[in-house]
């Protein structure tokens, strides 16, 4: 029944070909003018969210003193904390230089705890002494180009560093050039360590509005320290920024889909209005042999599904070869995927009315008319 219902829509539509000629056409179009205007503004606001992300929307940034008591326990307070997406403490700074280098200067070199980008600060034994990890500008600065060897800290420790390629995910850049020791043990955010003082406490939520919610959970975990021994430093302001451009851009472009979609939707109607006109005596025949009211609204509805899809392919690859040719931004598939299944389902809807006016004409009555 199915594959006789879909060839009969295929017959339908191949039989008034001016009909679903400017069906297509229309779904198309409506296709194209969503995606060439609110699609190009969706882009465009998703490449500037994306800069508004680059700039540290999601992170917080806590300085302590020495007499804070802010210690290693606090990541592992944090890690069962929801919205909270990585957490990395660091220790005082201790000045280091370069051993093999006489006079070199002195570069900050500071234990680090918890996870720096996809690496955990886990410590390695090493039998010249402790082990360091640098970023390629800690490197740089440690005047250790191949990102190894070995340093003096101005307490006399002795450190060794065992790679330069440290990845330094952007919420932390503000540190660069990064030398860090890494002093946790395994398992575990704070390790074996957990009254290890903090000095430096980087936090990265989820998401941008989460923000305001894990600054208020950290606060809370602060009530012990002394007032005045703590900062923190938000992105509260550019999270607010950034919400407000997503929310300004959405509305519009939420507008401008509905207005196009309203507009195709009646453009649709009209011309399946006539279509129906046109094919009433067909109705009637069909009636007449036994076609149910629901027969009638099926078949049209299908036809008219088949035609719309037709169309949305068409209007969205055109569309997408159009702003590539031309340089501009893509829409992301979501939103490209959601307009075209939008107009399909639009066009099948608009067509609804003129499905039912030609079901419930009379079979008698349309096979009188000449």
């Amino acid at each position: 029944m199915n594959a006789a219902l879909l060839r009969e829509a295929v017959a339908g539509a191949r039989s008034q070909l001016v009909a679903s000629v400017l069906t297509i056409a229309m779904v198309a179009g409506m296709c194209a003018a969503a995606l060439l205007t609110t699609g190009r503004t969706v882009a465009a606001e998703q490449a500037v969210l994306a800069e508004i992300d680059a700039a540290g929307t999601r992170s917080i940034v806590m300085r302590a003193g020495t007499e804070a008591g802010l210690t290693v326990e606090i990541l592992d307070q944090l890690r069962a904390v929801a919205g909270v997406e990585q957490a990395t403490g660091f220790g005082p700074i201790v000045d280091a230089r370069n051993a093999a280098v006489p006079g070199a200067p002195p570069v900050a070199v500071r234990p680090a705890y918890g996870v720096i980008g996809e690496r955990s600060m886990q410590s390695d034994q090493h039998p010249a002494g402790l082990v360091a990890l640098a970023s390629p500008a800690g490197a740089r600065a440690l005047g250790l180009p191949d990102g190894t060897g070995g340093l003096r800290t101005d307490h006399g420790q002795d450190v060794v560093v065992t790679t330069g390629d440290l990845a330094v995910p952007a919420h932390l850049r503000f540190l660069e050039p990064l030398a860090v020791i890494p002093s946790s043990g395994a398992g575990t955010w704070a390790g074996e360590q957990p009254h290890e003082p903090l000095a430096l406490l980087v936090v990265l939520a989820d998401s941008p509005p989460e923000v305001a919610a894990v600054e208020a959970v950290i606060r809370g975990l602060l009530t012990d320290a002394e007032p005045g021994t703590v900062t923190i430093e938000t992105s509260a302001q550019l999270a607010a920024i950034r919400a407000a451009i997503g929310g300004e851009l959405g509305t519009h472009a939420r507008a401008t889909v509905l207005a196009i979609l309203a507009i195709a939707a009646l453009l649709v109607t009209v011309n399946l209005l006539a279509l129906v006109t046109m094919r009433r005596k067909d109705f009637g025949r069909r009636r007449a042999l036994g076609a149910t009211r629901g027969l009638i609204i099926t078949l049209l509805l299908t036809q008219v599904a088949l035609l719309a899809l037709t169309g949305a392919a068409l209007g969205t690859a055109a569309s997408l070869a159009g702003l590539a040719t031309t340089g501009n931004p893509l829409p992301g598939a979501e939103f490209t995927a959601a307009v075209a299944i939008a107009s399909i389902l639009v066009a099948t809807t608009a067509a609804l009315p003129p499905a039912i006016i030609a079901a419930r004409r009379a079979p008698l009555h349309e096979l009188r008319v000449p």
